[in-house]
């Protein structure tokens, strides 16, 4: 378990990049009541989700029946290394594209509810048109202050335009804001992480592979006391924390989000559920790398036994070079806004797994 000065250290120092708290008022949502930052292309407002779920918690709880913490505090007030943005239409009435009313009015009862549960602003999280997953991933192998995008998604059900520019300003504003010198991320694909036996490590990165193996009957008295001291500590706070079914909820519908539609408009998704739901969990939970005050350890160095002929699994290797071309376009849009490959990140940095996703770096000074 973390120390409680560990975490409002990590408090104050998210509070102070997004919200100017003992930096004269000025952060990234500093310049609004509201708490958000009007981005430049979309016209969109960038928040985290928790002050989303904060503004629109009582039409969350009426429209899908369950608690969203209506009443809690509007700022949040504890972090872990794990955050999420959401880009949010915070205009009044709604906003269902002429060609899906037109669908809307030309359908039957059934498919009528279904496009409006996915177009219309009756359900509130269709005001959210994009979001970001990042996390700290600082740690005693590279400890120049870095963070990573691990999710970053704009709305198929959306007509905005410009939100994947926004979400990439957002990260870039929020990073330097944060004193970060650089943002890492990796390029997902459907092919760096075959080649490896099906019980080794997945998708979700070697550090996350731990909350599998906690259990509640394996605590000690000392780590329950220990527990319950964390959750008075955070009760305090007044935050509210999602239960199963509010963050299934949550979970479905941005990972529903996230699907695009072939040359065939077959759907698809590029990442499965699952690896949201570990994110906004991570996030909610306040999860930190660390469990004591010291640097986390990362997650070791990825080695490459000959870079002039790198194995089938390797960074360079076969299974990378076949996930680096079919995600050619997605590096095409990350260069676009500064990012550059960096093979040193996925082998020396110990912020990765072991799967030969291209990893790209943004220098931030």
């Amino acid at each position: 378990m973390d120390h409680p000065s560990h975490r409002v250290k990590r408090a104050m120092e998210i509070n102070g990049a997004m919200y100017g708290w003992g930096r004269d008022g000025v952060g990234v949502f500093s310049d609004s009541d509201r708490h958000c930052l009007v981005m430049e292309r979309s016209g969109l407002s960038g928040m985290t989700l928790r002050r989303f779920i904060s503004l629109y918690a009582a039409e969350l709880e009426e429209y899908y029946g369950e608690y969203f913490g209506e009443g809690h505090q509007h700022v949040e007030s504890l972090y872990g290394d794990t955050l999420v943005f959401v880009l949010v239409d915070l205009l009044s009435g709604d906003s269902v594209p002429k060609k899906i009313r037109k669908k809307i009015r030309c359908s039957g009862k059934w498919r009528r509810n279904k496009l409006r549960h996915k177009w219309s602003y009756k359900n509130p999280l269709n005001r959210i048109h994009g979001f970001l997953i990042m996390k700290d991933v600082t740690n005693t192998g590279h400890p120049q202050k870095t963070y990573s995008i691990n999710t970053i998604a704009s709305s198929f059900f959306s007509e905005k335009k410009g939100v994947g520019y926004d979400l990439m300003n957002l990260a870039k504003i929020f990073a330097k804001e944060s004193g970060a010198e650089d943002i890492v991320l990796q390029v997902s694909n459907g092919y760096s992480s075959m080649g490896f036996p099906d019980d080794s490590e997945d998708e979700y990165s070697s550090e996350e592979e731990s909350d599998e193996d906690y259990s509640e009957e394996g605590e000690t008295e000392d780590e329950e006391e220990e527990c319950e001291d964390y959750v008075d500590l955070d009760t305090m706070k007044g935050m509210w924390y999602p239960d199963e079914d509010s963050l299934d909820i949550l979970t479905n519908e941005l990972w529903k989000k996230c699907v695009r539609k072939d040359r065939r408009g077959i759907p698809h998704y590029n990442l499965a559920s699952e690896y949201i739901n570990y994110g906004l969990s991570s996030y909610f939970d306040t999860e930190m790398n660390s469990e004591d005050e010291n640097l986390w350890k990362g997650t070791g160095k990825n080695s490459v036994k000959d870079v002039d002929e790198p194995g089938d699994t390797e960074y360079g290797g076969f299974w990378y070079q076949k996930g680096r071309r079919s995600q050619k376009r997605l590096m095409g849009f990350y260069e676009m806004h500064g990012y550059r490959e960096d093979p040193d990140v996925h082998i020396n940095w110990c912020c990765f797994s072991d799967i030969p996703y291209p990893t790209m770096r943004l220098k931030l000074v």
